[in-house]
């Protein structure tokens, strides 16, 4: 049986966060001059800075291009840091973008992944069974049929019902502290000096994991082994067996 190729957590993070917030905040230091003289501007214009940000815009895309090739696979969250890469590169590009707009969309996404989670609730492939209850991590089959088995069905419904509100809840959350780091630390117009708006963007990336990133991981942990408990209870199974072989540590 073939095993599935697994995502490089590590690489992710690098092609992501480290390497756009890395060519957002240094980029002009780090490259600005090499740019300016290819381009044979001066290193602090704005065409050398638009550069740098769509530099950084690249690697999420790339990344999220490169793990589909890989993988075959369609990664939902490769996905949604591609869409908001480039949303941000043309908010920062574009005559009319404003820090406003950046903020808009920093906000809009977590809270358009909110809704969709409570919307697709009763519908045949619920969001929770994307992030949560996935056949990539579990043997979905396996506990399905023995919840059908032993008659637990509807209580591992109304868990996963429960999984469901933690998950929103943590969307709600990054919707609305998202907005409010924007607003506070993204406060320079991208048309009047882009070299400070990039370095803001790169700023507001650098506070977002352990202000934003960690509780939602915290929360989403918990609801996690919510889930995992209540497998263990609603079919005997332990956490090694309800795991999908190619999502188990090797020895």
């Amino acid at each position: 049986m073939k095993t599935e190729q697994r995502e490089n957590l590590l690489v992710n993070l690098i092609f992501n966060l480290g390497l756009p917030i890395m060519i957002l905040r240094k980029g002009d230091d780090w490259f600005g001059e090499t740019l300016g003289t290819w381009m044979s501007l001066p290193a602090e214009s704005t065409e050398v800075s638009s550069c740098l940000l769509a530099l950084a815009v690249f690697f999420p895309v790339a990344y999220g291009i490169y793990d589909f090739r890989n993988r075959k696979k369609w990664n939902f969250m490769s996905i949604l840091g591609a869409i908001s890469a480039l949303l941000t590169g043309g908010i920062g590009l574009m005559p009319g973008g404003t820090v406003h707009m950046f903020a808009i969309k920093e906000a809009a996404l977590p809270g358009i992944l909110a809704i969709l989670t409570l919307f697709t609730l009763k519908t045949k492939k619920p969001l929770v069974k994307i992030f949560l209850y996935n056949p990539d991590f579990f043997q979905v089959d396996k506990i399905e049929k023995l919840l059908e088995d032993q008659g637990t069905q509807k209580s591992f419904n109304k868990l996963l019902v429960i999984c469901t509100w933690l998950l929103a809840g943590t969307f709600v959350f990054s919707t609305a502290v998202n907005y409010f780091l924007a607003r506070i630390i993204v406060v320079t117009e991208p048309f009047t000096d882009k070299n400070a708006f990039n370095d803001e963007i790169g700023t507001m990336m650098t506070w977002s994991f352990p202000v934003i990133s960690l509780p939602c991981m915290i929360a989403t942990g918990y609801a996690l082994w919510l889930l995992v408990r209540g497998i263990k209870r609603m079919t005997g199974l332990n956490f090694e067996e309800a795991m999908n072989q190619s999502s188990r540590p090797k020895s």
